[in-house]
């Protein structure tokens, strides 16, 4: 039954911090409410699978939630849950042994939310099956740390093994997720919306798709304009009857405030994309134009998902994700039509160049079917500097290891064509006898290299600030001992992107020995925290939308090869040598590069193989190893870690490929 604060029966929802009811309306007081689920039918202390439901209006952008288990009255764990990005929101996952209490926080925006709970039940013995089947060594390590009492641990394998469904069950994950209630259209005033429809070579069943999506429309401030010409005469006489129809075949002036949308016969706007679209421009005065996700379907019938970040620049530039069906002002064409003549990729580029990039955003939900088209394809435009030639300090942190170092070194001073560069090697307490010798050695031979000694506890955070101290060199390229260059120019493709103004840290590609993908950029909330999307791919692999291959805009890059100005650096704090010494320091320094306005970039065009921290040991990592900077972290970003802006909310954490939630 659904439920909002206030109902007295089935699962319900309760105040419980910086959110208060107002006639009937939920209003966030900061950018982390919390609320409290109440179900008599949920046996406090019991472990248990359960499966939650909970919806958002459609008008609403939609952000994964936050449950938080309690345990007692000062311990908790919290879970990422869903966003319910294609109707309602559906989690399933396993409350573990000893719970208290339960919390949600439903959004990371202060404001009102229509955040409700439908339901709350056990799910199906055959949707756990299906999930856990398909991640057996997810649900062995689960199993296993239960056995033992790493009870974290299994919390953690839990939420890995049932927090995916491949991309092919897209149509019934969706069908389940379809909401019963209608949708409401808040905005300011009535939004007209100009749609025109290219009909040009369509055939007579495109055109009444199309026709029929936009007169089912829940917004019914619309006119549509036809241009182009059919395929043949029975699609010229439907375009014809469609033409006398009220609200068809109008070719008027554009109004400066309407929004303007051009489709192709066979687009299918959902019910609620035209109220969808006029709600969030009400809502945000700023934006000139914006895009959403998509869904395609091919003549089978076959439905898939179109996930598609936050507004990235970058990766605009180099792939062409946006397409078509984006919505954006009228006065951006002044009443012009000449831009109708334009392709999909040129439409964009005429008009996105003219925005900021606040000015452009993203809506998360598919509303625009579109028939069957191949995959974005990375352009080959060049993206290395080739101008002035700014000073490089290369930093490497490291502790013996010799056999990792020498190899990092080498490919370095062998194989890197910049020049003017130099290395701050900083010792770590090294032991070993090779490393000493190796480290005269290279001394002697590379008047490039210079070494400080850094005696104490192993900080990456603290030897990273004392080698950036140690030189006034114009740019900062921090680098792990166990990384190898594979890309020849791979300073000049970094610094194709650090010396912009609007730019913070660069990464690069980072792969495995065996030469599959370990780093493409870092996504916030993956696995609970933050974590590696795209690892395991092929190395020419395109990845999703391309990322693989093309530079794009990330929210962090990983500290094993990052490059910053040291101005910027500087002015970010430098890494958190105090909170952070060790772990997730890197992408904290990359998220108050964020937060000062900057662009993060992983340039995927500049390889380099990464022995994956060789040089501080391997193997299971426990949840209490690094757990007092892991909720640092989380408690300092975790707005962000729920919300990445240049991933999707649609996607799911818990997997390193394009998954559903």
């Amino acid at each position: 039954m659904s439920s909002s604060p206030g109902e007295k029966t089935g699962p319900r929802l309760e105040i419980a911090k910086d959110i208060e009811l107002r006639d009937g309306h939920l209003f966030a007081e900061s950018d982390e409410p919390w609320l409290l689920l109440v179900d008599e039918s949920l046996r406090r202390g019991r472990s248990r699978f359960i499966e939650m439901t909970y919806w958002v209006d459609a008008i609403e952008r939609p952000v994964r939630p936050i449950l938080r288990v309690w345990f007692g009255r000062e311990h908790w764990r919290d879970v990422i849950m869903p966003a319910p990005t294609d109707g309602n929101g559906v989690w399933i996952g396993r409350l573990p042994r000893g719970w208290t209490e339960l919390w949600i926080s439903p959004t990371n925006r202060a404001g009102e939310t229509g955040f409700t709970i439908v339901d709350v039940q056990s799910p199906s013995l055959a949707s756990v099956a299906r999930r856990l089947m398909r991640n057996p060594k997810r649900l062995f390590f689960a199993l296993s740390a239960e056995m033992v009492g790493l009870h974290e641990e299994a919390d953690l394998n839990w939420r890995w093994a049932l927090g995916r469904e491949p991309r092919s069950a897209y149509a019934r994950w969706r069908a389940a997720r379809r909401p019963r209630g209608q949708s409401r259209t808040e905005c300011s005033g009535p939004v007209f919306c100009e749609i025109f429809l290219d009909v040009g070579k369509a055939s007579a069943s495109q055109i009444d798709a199309s026709c029929h999506a936009i007169e089912d429309q829940s917004h019914d401030a619309w006119r549509v304009s036809f241009y182009g010409m059919p395929s043949n005469e029975d699609a010229a006489q439907r375009l014809s009857a469609w033409a006398h129809e009220p609200q068809f075949g109008g070719c008027g002036d554009i109004a400066t405030s309407s929004l303007v949308c051009r489709l192709q016969a066979g687009d299918l706007l959902d019910r609620q994309a035209l109220a969808t679209f006029t709600s969030f421009f009400d809502r945000h005065p700023e934006i000139a134009l914006a895009y959403s996700d998509a869904a395609q379907i091919d003549p089978s019938g076959s439905l898939s998902r179109i996930w598609r970040p936050g507004w990235s620049p970058t990766l605009q530039r180099f792939v062409d994700y946006v397409g078509r069906g984006f919505f954006f002002r009228g006065r951006l064409v002044d009443n012009a039509t000449h831009w109708l003549d334009l392709g999909e990729t040129a439409l964009f580029n005429l008009l996105a160049p003219r925005l900021k990039n606040h000015q452009i955003g993203s809506i998360p939900r598919p509303l625009i079917t579109f028939p069957p088209a191949p995959p974005p394809v990375p352009r080959n435009v060049p993206a290395i500097h080739n101008g002035s030639a700014p000073s490089v300090t290369i930093v490497i942190p490291t502790r013996d290891r010799a056999d990792l170092l020498e190899v990092c070194l080498n490919s370095l001073f062998e194989r890197t064509t910049y020049k003017n560069f130099q290395v701050a090697l900083i010792d770590n307490d090294s032991r070993e006898k090779r490393t000493f010798a190796l480290i005269e050695r290279l001394k002697r031979e590379q008047p490039r290299l210079s070494v400080l000694v850094q005696p104490g506890d192993f900080n990456f955070s603290a030897l990273s600030n004392a080698g950036a101290a140690a030189t006034a060199d114009d740019y900062l390229l921090f680098l792990n001992n166990d990384t190898q260059i594979v890309t020849p120019d791979w300073i000049e493709r970094l610094l194709y992107f650090a010396t912009q103004s609007d730019v913070g840290a660069v990464g690069a590609k980072l792969l495995f020995p065996d030469r599959t993908v370990q780093h493409i950029g870092v996504v916030l909330g993956m696995g609970g925290v933050a974590g590696h999307f795209g690892a395991g791919l092929k190395e020419s692999d395109a990845g999703w939308l391309g990322r693989n291959l093309a530079p794009y805009d990330v929210s962090a890059v990983s500290g094993a090869c990052l490059m910053v100005a040291r101005d910027k650096f500087d002015a970010a704090g430098k890494f958190d040598a105090e909170n952070l010494p060790v772990d997730l320091n890197d992408i904290d320094l990359c998220l108050r590069l964020l937060q000062m306005g900057l662009r993060n970039i992983c340039q995927s065009q500049a390889v380099l193989i990464h022995h994956q921290s060789a040089s501080r040991g391997g193997g299971l990592r426990l949840q209490r190893v690094y757990a007092r900077e892991r909720q640092f972290f989380v408690e300092r970003w975790r707005a962000l870690i729920r919300d990445d802006p240049y991933f999707n909310p649609g996607l799911s954490l818990y997997a390193q490929e394009e998954m559903l939630p």
